[in-house]
């Protein structure tokens, strides 16, 4: 999967997404993250393209992501359709991480 940031703009491409389920779960993790972003989705490229306030976004909580982003990585690189569902709770777990970390940010506010 290629991902592409810089503050305020993040791009995730990869043919996994064009799997309707695996897109949504995607799409919600990133809903969670930030509800204020604006998340388009372009099939030509399969790629989620988020648009959002970069004050809103904690980076030093993002960097927490990094080692379940690696963990379900080498499930996406090589999708088979037998890997969806470990993709997805993959994807879950990353959600749950997502929310708890929301969740502190919102206790310090």
């Amino acid at each position: 999967m290629q991902y592409n940031y810089f503050p305020g703009r993040l791009r995730f491409r990869d043919p996994v997404l064009r799997d309707s389920d695996i897109r949504s779960a995607a799409l919600a993790a990133v809903r969670i993250l930030c509800p204020q972003a604006e998340i388009s989705y372009k099939e030509s490229t399969a790629s989620i393209l988020a648009v959002y306030p970069a004050e809103t976004v904690d980076m030093e909580a993002l960097k927490k992501l990094v080692p379940y982003l690696l963990k379900i990585e080498p499930k996406v690189r090589f999708y088979t359709p037998k890997k969806k569902d470990e993709i997805l709770a993959g994807i879950a777990e990353i959600k749950g991480v997502i929310s708890r970390l929301t969740e502190k940010t919102k206790e310090k506010s």
